[in-house]
């Protein structure tokens, strides 16, 4: 498995890094006419269909009978789940590449990634129950199940979108997602989720050798909806396949996902359109404050990196047991009790204690933005 694994990533990353010499010389540029762009000058785009490139061979290198027996415990369906979810990744590079070559409106584009979320989400893999503590578990059934699972793509791929506006860092940030969603996919029995992981995660790591730190070449939307779809729908399997707990992912992405939750909270609440492009996520201001984009980039990759330690380490609390406790010592016996119930929350406490502290810096990025002149208008 590990040598499978191995492969997978290195050939993702050597094709990638191939194609982006490739996709600089298809002619296809991103032109800085946009209020939300931070670039100043014509750079060629579309950099995700490398990603994809590498992504592809990566996972076909994996099926070779050579390096096939992670797959061997796994039922067929998971297989087909494994194909379907790279599927839906390679509909929303589609998408992100007919939006690079002549941008569609918002709307389409989010109703065209509404569908393909709903369609995964209802067909291939969700997540109908939501472990809290111990024995306590929320059943959603059915249909929230797959209402709630498809509004995690769907938020999943366009925050990746969104943040994609600094040299490395949404990228980057996915990959070290991606790599933390393999370890973990792989310790519960998805060696599915793990591949898909992994291939991912090496293919936008070749693909940085273009974009970071000098932004020779941008992923495009065809890169970030790639990335956003691939990381959502992989976690989906690592849940329903491998018994994850359905709050790690969130913790996985998190960087992303409070920067523009976060973001959108703050302009509802300032009465702005929340479809019209714009320059208030978190990266943004660091990026009016003086950082450059290596700075910038490099705190949002530390962040990333730190939610998957604390992902990682969460993901065991819900089947830590505690025994051991001295017979007829009622205090420890409580104590261990008490003990074993705190690593059962694990998953749900550290998400808590996470969106706590991302408010809390975001409040105050605001008022310093606010303070210094630096509020996008």
């Amino acid at each position: 498995m590990l040598l499978a694994l191995l492969v997978c990533g290195v050939t993702a990353l050597l094709v990638s890094a191939a194609f982006g010499r490739a996709v600089i010389a298809s002619g296809l540029w991103d032109t800085p006419d946009h209020l939300r762009k931070a670039h100043k000058t014509p750079t060629p785009t579309s950099g995700g269909l490398g990603i994809g490139a590498g992504f592809a061979l990566a996972v076909a290198m994996a099926a070779t009978p050579w390096l096939r027996d992670w797959a061997a415990a796994l039922e067929p369906d998971a297989i087909l789940r494994a194909g379907l979810a790279a599927m839906a990744a390679f509909a929303a590079l589609a998408i992100g590449l007919v939006d690079d070559l002549k941008p569609l409106g918002p709307r389409v584009k989010f109703g065209m990634l509404c569908g393909m979320a709903m369609a995964f989400a209802a067909f291939v893999a969700h997540a109908d129950t939501l472990p809290l503590a111990a024995d306590v578990v929320l059943n959603v059934g059915y249909i929230v199940g797959v209402i709630g699972s498809a509004l995690f793509i769907f938020t999943l791929v366009n925050a990746t979108n969104f943040v994609d506006g600094a040299n490395g860092l949404a990228m980057g940030s996915t990959a070290i997602s991606l790599f933390g969603l393999a370890a973990i996919s792989l310790a519960n029995g998805a060696p599915h989720a793990a591949i898909l992981a992994i291939a991912g995660a090496g293919a936008m790591v070749g693909f940085l050798i273009w974009n970071f730190p000098s932004g020779r070449l941008f992923a495009g939307d065809t890169g970030s909806l790639f990335a956003g779809c691939l990381g959502a729908c992989a976690s989906l399997l690592a849940v329903q396949d491998g018994g994850v707990s359905p709050f790690i992912p969130a913790i996985l992405f998190f960087p992303t996902l409070a920067d523009v939750l976060l973001t959108l909270a703050w302009r509802l609440s300032q009465g702005r359109n929340l479809l019209m492009a714009h320059r208030d996520h978190l990266y943004q201001i660091g990026l009016r404050a003086g950082s450059s984009h290596v700075q910038v980039t490099l705190i949002f990759w530390a962040t990333t990196a730190h939610c998957v330690l604390v992902a990682f380490a969460a993901s065991f609390g819900p089947r830590i047991t505690l025994a051991g406790a001295p017979d007829g010592d009622a205090n420890m016996a409580m104590l261990f009790r008490a003990a074993g119930l705190l690593a059962s929350m694990a998953p749900v406490l550290a998400l808590v204690v996470l969106a706590l502290v991302a408010v809390k810096v975001s409040n105050v990025m605001r008022r310093y933005a606010a303070a210094r002149g630096l509020d996008s208008k």
